[in-house]
């Protein structure tokens, strides 16, 4: 894999924020798209909360994130009302809630608070429904074989029926490839627009890769592009200029925009029916037993369109998220921070800074270049200023943590690298060494790389990290065997971080790995590299979870990590009827052969949401 961006600018568009929405947040969320998307729709009615005494079975409300159980849990107006034995929680409600309806659990069936998403990103994923699932999963699992025959195959069976649309895909992933060889040595798969024109050379033809970083284009997708766009005729000149420049592979938002620009009218064509792929989106969420998402890249745009979406449709989802902010302007015009005390749709917690990339696509900031091709490659990060060493944390990185520290907001900041996760680091150090404020729940996003001396840091400041658990499940076989190497022992450490005494959260990315707070549970439990499931490699046996661990940090702390523990996470009394019902106990799944590659499918019986069923399985509910 090659990497041809050069980057010599500031740029949080780069990274985590798709490039895709950056370029059309303006068209896709005016007051005329708007209209078009909501044509014919009215407002849905909402379901009163049913009052419910639920016993039987294992119930597990993680009050205080203890896994304890209790033998019946009273639900009515749409909150938790009582906790107990069965004979208090039925006297209670016979008392207080006469005509309350009773559910017996069956004996292996256990009940859960709802369980958490922390760190999504809603609208890019419903927005890119329509295109081709060039992606290495399916449904929670990795494809088998997953290869270029594999991708053409999607590709060409599913080309678009309109003469004037081009080949747009989602999902590409070249890391999750069979590994070539160069020189005698195992490399990753290069994809460029050579390989793309063996799949399809008669259509143009736009691959996203599935960190959302790259787009991958065939020789007819430059064609289209260098003709319909005048900025890159200018840059280029020729034809030839840019096919030789760039080979097909576009990096971050200042190779990929002029793009993606060309084709916004098909992409805002694919978009009109956001809403009803949004709906699929939070279905998706409630068959897996999520209840809750937050988003960690919101801008006014995604406010807008889901504020619009929760006020006509039923609830599903609750929703919450993070603010993306470029520069200090933005952090600005963001004013001091007010914690949220009651919930409301899309409520802010945190603002989001992105300084670097993915590992997997070779665009996390590392101290050291990458294992494998391209030679001296150490990725890009989004803060560099010229005439600071490469070791040194840029000034203008610095200001802008503290900026976002001085309003008094709760900051994300996305760290992949090890080189992105020391600055990070170091500039948490320096703004919070003047902070005396309220306590923030700040946070690392990834957080991929990391040694035990900086969790002892991270400790001391008060600052938690969110896993990609699928790291190590998905991607730790291509990590340790040909883009980190050694360096692999540095990935997710999820129990030493627990045994240092933090609070952890795991995360999908979704669309980057598939939602599932059960398979993260999984993967954070095993560590088990998936992409050889016959041969199984645990990767850093000693940072494994124990199903309890697991469970906390998919729930309570995740409600804590998000600014949401008062409402969800538990089913304390008072919080919101946010409950799953799953057909079996996960932590009765004590042995590696009980979990691996069976944890992540057990069946979500019921979804419960302000104590109205959302999801029940066999049955189709309104959404």
């Amino acid at each position: 894999m090659k990497n041809h961006h050069v980057h010599d600018h500031g740029c949080a568009q780069c990274s985590c924020n798709n490039p895709v929405l950056e370029i059309l947040k303006e068209e896709l969320f005016s007051p005329e798209n708007l209209a078009k998307m909501k044509s014919g729709l009215k407002k849905s009615k909402p379901v009163p909360p049913q009052n419910l005494m639920i016993s039987g079975g294992t119930i597990r409300p993680m009050i205080n994130g203890l896994t304890d159980t209790v033998e019946a849990i009273g639900f009515a107006g749409g909150s938790v009302a009582i906790t107990g034995d069965k004979k208090t929680v039925a006297a209670y409600m016979t008392k207080n809630h006469p005509g309350y309806q009773s559910k017996e659990l069956s004996l292996r069936e256990t009940l859960l608070p709802g369980l958490i998403e922390p760190h999504v990103h809603i609208v890019p994923t419903a927005m890119m429904t329509e295109w081709i699932d060039v992606s290495p999963f399916d449904g929670q699992n990795l494809k088998s074989p997953y290869n270029l025959k594999s991708v053409g195959k999607a590709i060409n069976g599913n080309l678009p029926t309109n003469p004037k649309f081009v080949i747009l895909g989602r999902g590409l992933d070249p890391s999750l490839m069979p590994f070539i060889k160069v020189n005698g040595e195992k490399e990753l798969q290069t994809i460029d627009n050579t390989i793309l024109d063996n799949i399809n050379d008669k259509l143009p033809m736009m691959l996203l890769s599935a960190s959302m970083h790259t787009l991958y284009l065939n020789t007819k997708g430059l064609q289209y592009v260098f003709e319909n766009n005048e900025d890159v005729r200018k840059e280029y000149l020729t034809l030839e200029h840019y096919i030789k420049k760039t080979k097909g592979t576009l990096e971050q938002s200042p190779e990929m925009t002029p793009a993606m620009k060309v084709v916004g009218p098909q992409i805002m064509e694919m978009a009109v029916n956001i809403e009803q792929y949004l709906t699929e989106l939070f279905q998706t969420a409630n068959s897996r037993g999520a209840t809750f998402m937050y988003d960690a890249g919101l801008n006014s745009g995604f406010e807008i369109l889901l504020k619009s979406y929760v006020a006509t449709h039923p609830h599903l989802v609750r929703m919450g998220g993070a603010y993306l902010c470029a520069d200090a302007a933005d952090v600005a015009a963001r004013g001091i921070y007010a914690q949220p005390v009651d919930y409301k749709p899309v409520y802010y917690g945190h603002i989001k800074v992105v300084s670097d990339g993915s590992n997997q696509g070779l665009t996390g900031y590392q101290s050291a270049p990458y294992r494998c091709d391209p030679p001296d490659n150490t990725g890009i990060f989004n803060y560099p200023q010229t005439g600071v060493p490469a070791n040194t944390m840029p000034p203008n990185y610095n200001s802008l943590i503290r900026s976002v520290v001085n309003q008094g907001w709760p900051l994300m900041i996305h760290a992949n690298g090890d080189q992105a996760v020391t600055f990070a680091i170091a500039a948490y150090q320096s703004a919070l060494a003047q902070y005396r404020g309220p306590e923030l729940r700040n946070r690392i996003e990834h957080c991929s790389l990391l040694t035990k001396e900086q969790i002892t840091e991270m400790l001391q400041m008060g600052v938690s990290p969110s896993f990609l658990i699928g790291h190590v499940g998905y991607w730790g076989h291509a990590f340790s065997k040909v883009i980190f190497g050694k360096k692999v022992k540095m990935l997710d450490l999820c129990g030493s971080a627990l045994a240092a005494g933090m609070r952890i959260t795991l995360h999908s990315d979704n669309e980057v790995s598939p939602l599932g707070p059960l398979r993260m549970m999984e993967q954070s439990i095993t560590r088990i590299m998936e992409e050889h499931p016959k041969n199984i490699e645990v990767l850093n046996a000693e940072e494994c979870l124990t199903p309890e661990q697991a469970l906390v940090a998919v729930t309570y702390d995740a409600a804590w990590q998000c600014y949401a523990d008062n409402w969800v996470g538990s089913l304390t009394n008072g919080y919101y009827a946010d409950f799953v019902i799953l057909a079996e106990d996960p932590l009765s799944l004590k042995t590696q052969s009980e979990q691996f590659m069976k944890m992540r499918d057990i069946p979500v019986v019921e979804t419960w949401l302000g104590g109205v069923p959302v999801y029940v399985a066999d049955e189709q509910l309104q959404g």
